[in-house]
């Protein structure tokens, strides 16, 4: 089952602290949300995954990234991808007894995504999609919140994640190719990209922050050997 997806909110002025959330229908499954052993303890007991651990700042290498930009009717696809992780840290981790959920929350200071192969498929009317290939490399920043229905891979699967992004123009870089590109299609699709940064941020990170969890989830705490890409169709 693909992850569902919610919408994204611009989040200002956000204290990130330790897990507050309390209540008779909430159950915390470690005492700290910075005891990483439990928490990988938790999702390892499944049965299903590997724990796994990872220092923030080190490249994880990965094979294909799919994200849709709907406002320049364009989409990117990466491949030979790098992630590296900045300033993560772990700000929920609770069960809702009520409907037996496991809430996760993961904040980034920085989220940073990089590939030497970017192809850009801008879509055209009566026409095959115009494609163009160059570098690319964006850095957000931001909070990402899963609902899981069960630690198992099922579980893992379903969950829904939504993204809270805290820098409406973060760094975006892409090579000559594309942002000097004497095609007027393509300087105009860059140029449109441009014109609204923040609308193309949210829609990148429809797919980017599940996208983002995933790799943060089975890198650092427990590998499920699930390969999410962000593809619509996957």
């Amino acid at each position: 089952m693909k992850s569902q997806i919610f919408f994204l909110f611009f989040l200002a002025d956000i204290c990130y602290g330790k897990d507050t959330y309390s209540g008779e229908n909430i159950s915390h499954p470690c005492d700290s949300l910075e005891d990483l052993d439990c928490i990988r303890d938790y999702f390892a007991n499944s049965g299903q995954c590997t724990k796994v651990s990872h220092q923030d700042g080190e490249v994880i290498e990965k094979d294909k990234n799919v994200a849709y930009m709907p406002l320049i009717n364009a989409t990117l696809y990466s491949s030979e991808v790098g992630c590296i992780f900045y300033g993560s840290s772990i700000t929920a981790f609770y069960i809702d007894k009520e409907s037996n959920e496991l809430v996760m929350s993961i904040n980034f200071e920085g989220m940073n995504i990089f590939s030497p192969h970017g192809s850009l498929h801008i879509s055209q009317r009566r026409k095959k999609p115009l494609v163009v290939e160059d570098t690319v490399n964006a850095t957000y920043s931001g909070e990402l919140t899963a609902i899981i229905p069960s630690t198992g891979l099922d579980g893992i699967k379903a969950a829904s994640v939504s993204s809270y992004n805290t820098n409406a123009y973060p760094t975006i870089a892409v090579g000559p190719k594309i942002s000097q590109s004497s095609d007027p299609v393509v300087s105009k699709t860059f140029e449109a990209l441009l014109a609204d940064v923040p609308t193309i941020v949210q829609e990148l990170l429809l797919s980017k922050g599940p996208y983002f969890f995933y790799v943060f989830l089975q890198n650092y705490i427990c590998d499920y050997g699930y390969e999410f890409t962000g593809e619509i169709f996957q």
